[in-house]
C-alpha cells in the first residue's frame, strides 16, 4: 500500500482525467454486458416461434459501437495519464541525480541508475497504470455481470459467488511466491546495464589490454544469470493465468449442469428460468470469471511493475546533497580562506588533516604531492561537493556551509582532467556556462585558449557538432574546456590537472593566456606535471593530507626536500 501510495504524487493535475476514465471504462462495460440479456430474449422468442427479432439485433449493434467508442476513450485516457505519471516520475528521478551527492552516485553503478531511470519507470506505466485500469474495469464487470446473474436465478448466481473465491485464492497463492523472481530479475538487468556500460565506456582499454575474450566470457557470465532471472520470472508468472483457468472452467461445467437440471426438472425457485435466460446466464457466468483471468494476467505485471516503483522510490528517497546554505555570495570574493579543515570520505578515516591556508586575491596557489595525498580532496571540498567535517573554507570571512551552493559556484570556474563536452555545436559548448555571450566572446574566449586554429579547421568550423565521442582528441577537448572558462571570467578559477592530456608545446602557448585570465583573479591548481606551476606565488606540498612543505618554486627548491625530491625525479 505504501508503495502505491508514492504514486498518487504523480497524478496531481490528472484527477479529473481520471475520473473520466473510469466513467469511461463503466459505460464500455455498461454496454457490452447489456447485450447477452438482450440476446436471451431474442432466444426466448425464437423459441416461442417469434422470428421478429430485428429491434433486439438493433440494440446489440448499437450497444456493441457504444461500448466500442466508450472503450476508445477509455484507453486514450489511461494513455495519457500513464504519459504524464511517467514523465514527471522522470524528472523528479533525474533531478534527483542531479542533485545527489557525489559520493553518493559514486557508489552506484551507473548501468543500474540508467536502469531505474528509463526501464524501471517505463514498467510503472505499463504494470500500474494501464493494470489499474484493467482492474477497475474487471470490477465493474463483475459488479454488473453480478446484478444482472442475480436477476436472472439468484440461485445459480449464489453458485458462481460461492465458488469464485477458489479462483481468487489460487490467483493470489501463485501471485505473492512471484515477487521475489522479478526482484531478482531487475536486480541482475541492472548489473548487465552496468557491466555493458562500464565496458563500453573503457572499450580502448580492454582493446589495449587484450581483455576482449576475458570481458565477453563474463559479460555472458552475467547475462546468463539475466537469462535465468527472466526465466524463472517468466515461468513462475506462467502459472497463474492456467491455474485460474482450471478452476474457473470448473465453475462453468457446473453452472451449465445445474442450470440444464433446473430447466429440464421444471423447479420451482420462485423466478421464471427459461433456455434463453440460461442461455444469458451462462454467458453471465463466462464473462463473470473473465476479469479474474484478466486480472491474474495482469498479476505478474503489477508485481513486476511494484518492484520497479520500489527501486525508483529508492532513489527518490535516497539522501539529498549536503545542505544548502542561505546567504547569496553577491559581492566579488575579495579573501578566501581554508581554517583547520579535517575530513575523511567514510568515519575513521582522515585524508585532509588540520589543512589551513589564507589565500591572496590575484595569487596562484599550486598544490602537489604524491597521488591520494588529498589535492583533489581540497577542490571537492572548495566547491562543496562535499562538506568537511571540522573547519572549513571561508569566502570573505562567510562559512562556506551557510552560502548557498549555486551562488558559492557561480564565483568559481573550474577546469577538470577529464574533459566533458556536450553533445552540441562548438560555440555552445564555449558558452555552455555563458549563453548569452556573444559570438564575438566566443571566438575570443577560443583565440586566447589557442582553439581557434583547430577549430576552424572543423567541417563547420564553430558551428559543427561535437561530443565526448566526436572525434576530438584529449588535448582538443580540452582545449575547448579551457575556452569556455576563460569565456566564463569567474574570480577563482580551479585547474585539477587541466593541461595534463595537453603535448608540452600547447601547454606553453597557453601559459600566456592562463596568466592574462588570473591577472587579478585567485586560482588554485593541482599539478602533477611539476614544470607547469614553477610560476606560482605559493606552492603547498601535501602528503598524508598535510601540508609538509611550502613556498615559491625557488624556496623549494633551495630546501632540497620533499618537492625538490620531486621535480628532480620528473626531470629525470
Amino acid at each position: 500500500m505504501k508503495k502505491i501510495k508514492s504514486l498518487l504524487p504523480y497524478l496531481k493535475g490528472s484527477y479529473p482525467l481520471c475520473v473520466l476514465s473510469l466513467l469511461f471504462a463503466s459505460l464500455s462495460v455498461a454496454s457490452k454486458m447489456a447485450i447477452p440479456f438482450i440476446t436471451g430474449l431474442a432466444v426466448d422468442c425464437l423459441e416461442e416461434g417469434n422470428f421478429d427479432i430485428g429491434v433486439h439485433l438493433i440494440l446489440c449493434l448499437g450497444l456493441l459501437l457504444l461500448g466500442s467508442v466508450f472503450r476508445y476513450f477509455f484507453d486514450f485516457s489511461v494513455s495519457i495519464i500513464g504519459n504524464r505519471v511517467v514523465k514527471k516520475m522522470r524528472d523528479d528521478l533525474f533531478a534527483k541525480y542531479l542533485h545527489a551527492p557525489i559520493s553518493y552516485i559514486d557508489s552506484k553503478d551507473h548501468g543500474d541508475l540508467i536502469q531505474r531511470l528509463i526501464a524501471d519507470i517505463e514498467n510503472v506505466q505499463t504494470g500500474l497504470i494501464t493494470g489499474a485500469g484493467a482492474v477497475y474495469e474487471g470490477a465493474v464487470q463483475i459488479l454488473i455481470t453480478l446484478v444482472f446473474m442475480f436477476y436472472l436465478n439468484y440461485a445459480l448466481a449464489l453458485l458462481v459467488v460461492v465458488l469464485t473465491p477458489v479462483s481468487a485464492l489460487v490467483s493470489k497463492f501463485i501471485s505473492t511466491r512471484n515477487a521475489k523472481y522479478f526482484k531478482k530479475q531487475s536486480a541482475e538487468r541492472g548489473q548487465l546495464n552496468a557491466y555493458g556500460l562500464e565496458s563500453i565506456t573503457n572499450l580502448e582499454s580492454i582493446q589495449s589490454y587484450g581483455l576482449a575474450q576475458e570481458k565477453e566470457e563474463t559479460f555472458a557470465l552475467v547475462n546468463e544469470e539475466v537469462r535465468l532471472a527472466n526465466f524463472k520470472a517468466s515461468f513462475a508468472a506462467s502459472w497463474i493465468n492456467p491455474g485460474t483457468r482450471l478452476v474457473n472452467n470448473f465453475i462453468y461445467g457446473l453452472v451449465i449442469l445445474f442450470g440444464a437440471y433446473i430447466i429440464v426438472a421444471d423447479l420451482n425457485l420462485g423466478v421464471a428460468f427459461s433456455v434463453g435466460a440460461l442461455s444469458s446466464f451462462l454467458t453471465y457466468s463466462l464473462q463473470y470469471m473473465t476479469p479474474f483471468n484478466e486480472i491474474a494476467d495482469a498479476a505478474s505485471d503489477v508485481f513486476y511493475a511494484l518492484t520497479s516503483l520500489a527501486r525508483v522510490q529508492e532513489e527518490i528517497e535516497s539522501p539529498d546533497d549536503i545542505d544548502e546554505g542561505e546567504i547569496e555570495l553577491v559581492d566579488k570574493v575579495e579573501s578566501l580562506e581554508a581554517k583547520h579543515l579535517n575530513f575523511g570520505y567514510t568515519k575513521g578515516q582522515k585524508i585532509i588533516d588540520d589543512f589551513s591556508l589564507d589565500v591572496y586575491k590575484g595569487h596562484k596557489i599550486a598544490l602537489v604531492g604524491p597521488t591520494g595525498c588529498g589535492k583533489t580532496t581540497i577542490i571537492n571540498l572548495l566547491m562543496r561537493f562535499y562538506d568537511p567535517q571540522e573547519g572549513g573554507f571561508y569566502f570573505n570571512g562567510i562559512d562556506s556551509k551557510q552560502i548557498k551552493k549555486h551562488s558559492l559556484r557561480s564565483h568559481i570556474g573550474m577546469v577538470l582532467q577529464d574533459t566533458w563536452l556536450a553533445n552540441m555545436s562548438v560555440k555552445d559548448n564555449i558558452a555552455f556556462a555563458k549563453p548569452e555571450a556573444s559570438f564575438e566572446e566566443i571566438v575570443a574566449a577560443a583565440k586566447k585558449a589557442h582553439a581557434d586554429e583547430f577549430i576552424r579547421r572543423l567541417p563547420s568550423g564553430y558551428d559543427t557538432i561535437v561530443g565526448n565521442n566526436s572525434g576530438l582528441s584529449m588535448g582538443e577537448k580540452q582545449l575547448l574546456c579551457v575556452a569556455r572558462i576563460i569565456l566564463l571570467a569567474p574570480e577563482i578559477v580551479l585547474l585539477d590537472e587541466a593541461t595534463s592530456n595537453i603535448d608540452l608545446r600547447t601547454e606553453l602557448s597557453l601559459a600566456s593566456a592562463f596568466d592574462e585570465l588570473m591577472k587579478g583573479k585567485t586560482s588554485l591548481v593541482v599539478a602533477h606535471r611539476l614544470s607547469t606551476i614553477r610560476n606560482a606565488d605559493y606552492i603547498l606540498v601535501m602528503k598524508a593530507g598535510k601540508i609538509i612543505e611550502a613556498g615559491n618554486f625557488g624556496e623549494l627548491m633551495a630546501q632540497n626536500g620533499f618537492f625538490a625530491e620531486l621535480y628532480n625525479s620528473q626531470l629525470a
